[in-house]
């Protein structure tokens, strides 16, 4: 696995400093990486353009635009890299939440609270490029995980519903959610199975997607699927660094 880092801070030997940890992470779990050290927040921000990085470690305390401000910018175009603030305080701990950063790292870094960082970081970029194959009236097609928004079976038939067309397939909920395999997606029904990520919001008998369908939610196991949903909305809220639920 290649994945493109930036790590942006004033000081050299902190950049330096945080490039050796990256490596002594890449060499025990066989991630190959592409470095590139910034000096500044302007430098950053002359650089980045949306999917550049993967994984982005920002100092705060920077003369011109400092790290905070070059981070508001980067999530103004691009929600999908993981940031990571390496600082030496926490006095901007609550404000990096907003900015769904994946950490909040108080120099000096260990080793160990860096590769904790890294382990969800890349857990995530995985989970993001997860696909499953399925065989449709035509022909085999490959769904990325992420661009479904819920399955439901009618009459033996699975229809895979993403934001640009639904899918049809021989297969049945339980097959499907076992290849799934994700804590992103619920099993809301007997006939239903639906991505959480693309729940708007979730109301007495349904969940709201977020292209605005309704997916029902099964009356006899109620209470149990809105906890779940509760639960996982918690903690991936926890996991982003708090960042703001729908409710």
């Amino acid at each position: 696995m290649r994945i493109s880092v930036a790590i942006c801070d004033d000081l050299e030997e902190e950049r330096l400093q945080m490039a050796r940890l990256l490596k002594n992470y890449g060499r025990r779990k066989g991630v190959a990486w592409e470095i590139e050290l910034l000096e500044s927040g302007a430098a950053f921000l002359d650089l980045f353009r949306p999917g550049r990085w993967d994984i982005i470690l920002m100092d705060i305390y920077m003369d011109g635009p400092d790290g905070m401000e070059a981070a508001r910018r980067l999530r103004a175009q691009d929600s999908e890299c993981a940031l990571l603030f390496v600082t030496t305080s926490v006095e901007h701990g609550i404000a990096s939440y907003e900015l769904q950063a994946s950490d909040y790292l108080v120099k000096p870094v260990a080793q160990r609270d860096l590769d904790a960082a890294l382990d969800w970081c890349l857990q995530e970029k995985r989970e993001y490029f997860r696909t499953i194959n399925v065989r449709s009236e035509w022909d085999e097609i490959e769904i990325l995980l992420r661009d479904i928004l819920y399955i439901e079976i009618r009459r033996h038939t699975a229809f895979i519903h993403t934001a640009g067309r639904v899918v049809q397939t021989p297969r049945g909920m339980n097959a499907l959610e076992e290849e799934i395999a994700s804590e992103n997606f619920l099993r809301c029904h007997r006939s239903f199975l639906v991505n959480q990520r693309h729940i708007l919001r979730m109301e007495k008998r349904d969940f709201v997607m977020d292209n605005g369908d309704l997916v029902p939610i099964g009356s006899s196991d109620a209470a149990a699927t809105r906890r779940k949903f509760m639960d996982w909305l918690f903690l991936r809220n926890w996991k982003n660094g708090g960042a703001a639920g729908m409710f």
